[in-house]
């Protein structure tokens, strides 16, 4: 399985909001901005913080895809 941040990328953009303001924003550390550009695993705590700052739930920001 691998996971797909597109959707938080898609709100982002629709948010006008950089990496960068994203991360001071849900205060989340630079290696945690690397995992998710590189679309791996973050910890709960960090999809929690996300959620918070758009409002949304976890699956309005990710997805996890299956491989054959």
């Amino acid at each position: 399985m691998t996971v797909s941040y597109n959707k938080l990328w898609q709100i982002m953009k629709d948010n006008r909001m950089k990496k960068s303001e994203l991360a001071v924003a849900a205060s989340i550390s630079q290696y945690s901005m690397t995992k998710l550009n590189q679309n791996k695993p973050v910890s709960m705590e960090v999809m929690l913080r996300l959620c918070k700052v758009f409002h949304c739930d976890i699956g309005d920001l990710m997805e996890v895809i299956e491989n054959d």
